[in-house]
């Protein structure tokens, strides 16, 4: 009963305690264990990255490709430049048209189907590499990605037209900021 009663208070205490912390606190705390999270999956990630990194860049050499890559893999080609105004930021909102590609050719989506989109450059939920890619580019722009599948649609895919552990090919055309 004395032991019940001990166990009690600690979960008490714990709570009374955890509560009483401030929300920046709290929010430091979660930011931590998403890192150490984040870290965790990478590291289970790596030869996955890796296999997966390969098959981009036999794609690339495949198809004579001259791109250039970021630190998440992301590659990328500006096709038609447009030298003026200032490249897409945070925040933006953007209008473009699309086409996304398996790397084996199948078209999954389109924008001459399925309309212009329009994407709140990293606030809406698409792919991290689109919004990586759009920052990279200007109005009027066109070019293309390469996103391996931990920028695109990860482990599980979209659950409709792209597989889990997909890399993507992405044509891009900046309509409108």
């Amino acid at each position: 009963m004395i032991k019940h009663h001990f166990y009690l208070l600690i979960i008490f205490s714990v709570f009374v305690f955890s509560s009483c912390s401030s929300e920046k606190e709290q929010e430091e705390k979660i930011n931590i264990d998403e890192r150490l999270l984040r870290k965790q999956l990478e590291n289970v990630q790596k030869p996955v990255i890796t296999m997966e990194n390969d098959i981009i860049n036999s794609y690339v050499k495949q198809h004579q490709l001259n791109v250039n890559t970021t630190g998440t893999g992301l590659r990328y080609a500006i096709l038609k430049e447009n030298k003026s105004g200032k490249n897409i930021q945070t925040m933006d909102v953007v209008q473009l048209k699309f086409k996304i590609y398996l790397l084996d050719g199948t078209l999954c989506y389109s924008s001459d189907k399925d309309g212009k989109k329009t994407v709140k450059v990293d606030y809406d939920n698409v792919e991290t590499g689109l919004h990586e890619g759009l920052k990279l580019m200007r109005k009027g722009e066109k070019g293309f990605f390469i996103l391996p599948s931990h920028i695109a649609h990860g482990v599980v895919g979209d659950n409709n037209k792209i597989p889990p552990k997909s890399p993507l090919r992405m044509e891009i055309e900046v309509v409108d900021i």
